[in-house]
C-alpha cells in the first residue's frame, strides 16, 4: 500500500514537495525544543561560524542503534560525536568544517562552482560569493535549498570539460557504487588548479575499504556500513588512493593540524582533504 501511494504522489509530482514540507515541520519543531533546550549553556564556548550563536555546549549526536555496531567496530569518523550540531540553528560539524575551509583557504568571488547534493548552510555561502550550480540525481529533495537544482548523475555529468574551479561534494561519495567513475568526472569538469570539496565518512583503522557496490538492503547496509543508503565504509589511505588515480593532488590535513578550529565545534578526530587538479 504504502509503495502504491508513494508511485501515485511520484506521478502526481506531488512525493517532493510533501517530502520537503513534512521534513521542514520536523526540522523547525525540533529546532524549537532544542533551543529552549541548551537555552542554559548559552555563552561564551563553542562559536557557531554559520549564525554567530556562542553556548558552552553544542548538541551531541549518536548513531542509532541499527547503525551503531558498524560505525564503532570499524572506528569510522561518520558525523557523531559530542558537540555536534549547533543548539540555534543546527549546523552540523561537518558543515561548519568545510565552511572553515573555503573561508580560510581561497577568494571564492565569481569563480564557478558545481555544487552536488547540495548543503543548506554551505550553498547559502558560496552562492553569496560565486556563480554555483547546483545538481543532484534526486533534484526534488533540494528543492527547498535552490529552486535550480539540476538532474546529474555523478557518474555522467553532462557538463563540459573544465567547467567549474571547484566541485563541493559532501558525503556523497559513500553512496555511489561506482564511485571511481564518479571522481573521474569530478576530475574531468574541474578546471587546471581547481579544488574539490569530497569528504566522507572514513577509517584509520581499516587497512582496505570495505564494500559492496550492488547491495540493496537497508537493514543490511546499516549493520555493515553504519547506514542503510551507505555502499562502503572508506579506509583513509584506500580514499586518498582512489583520489589520486583519477588524477587529483591530494594533501590530508589532520585533525591536530585544525586544532585553531576546535573553538567552532568541528568532528572530533576528523580530518580534511585537500584535492586539487593539477594545473599540468
Amino acid at each position: 500500500m504504502k509503495k502504491n501511494i508513494i508511485k501515485l504522489l511520484r506521478k502526481l509530482k506531488l512525493y517532493h514537495p510533501l517530502q520537503t514540507f513534512y521534513r521542514s515541520c520536523l526540522f523547525k519543531i525540533h529546532r524549537f525544543f532544542v533551543r529552549v533546550q541548551y537555552k542554559k549553556y548559552k555563552g561564551a564556548g563553542f562559536l557557531c561560524n554559520v549564525c554567530g550563536s556562542t553556548y558552552s555546549k553544542f548538541k551531541d549526536d549518536f548513531p542509532s542503534a541499527e547503525n551503531r555496531d558498524a560505525i564503532h567496530l570499524n572506528k569510522v569518523i561518520a558525523g557523531y560525536g559530542r558537540n555536534i550540531f549547533c543548539p540555534f540553528c543546527l549546523s552540523n560539524a561537518r558543515e561548519r568544517l568545510v565552511l572553515l575551509m573555503l573561508k580560510e583557504h581561497a577568494d571564492w568571488t565569481g569563480k564557478t562552482v558545481l555544487h552536488l547534493s547540495p548543503e543548506k548552510n554551505v550553498f547559502q555561502f558560496v552562492t553569496k560569493h560565486a556563480q554555483v550550480t547546483t545538481a543532484d540525481i534526486q533534484p526534488g529533495f533540494y528543492q527547498h535549498i535552490s529552486a535550480d537544482v539540476e538532474y546529474q548523475d555523478a557518474n555522467q555529468l553532462t557538463y563540459g570539460d573544465n567547467s567549474f574551479q571547484l566541485v563541493i561534494g559532501n558525503h556523497i561519495l559513500e553512496h555511489i557504487p561506482d564511485d571511481v567513475a564518479a571522481l573521474r568526472e569530478i576530475f574531468r569538469v574541474l578546471k587546471p588548479g581547481g579544488r574539490a570539496i569530497l569528504q566522507v565518512p572514513y577509517s584509520d583503522q581499516l587497512v582496505n575499504t570495505i564494500e559492496q557496490t550492488n547491495i540493496n538492503d537497508p537493514g543490511l547496509q546499516s549493520r555493515l556500513y553504519g547506514q542503510k543508503d551507505h555502499v562502503r565504509i572508506y579506509a583513509r589511505k584506500n580514499y586518498m588512493e582512489r583520489l589520486m588515480s583519477a588524477g587529483f593532488e591530494v594533501r590530508f590535513i589532520s585533525y591536530e593540524q585544525l586544532s585553531s578550529l576546535l573553538q567552532y565545534a568541528i568532528q572530533e578526530n576528523e580530518g580534511f582533504f585537500d584535492i586539487r587538479k593539477p594545473i599540468t
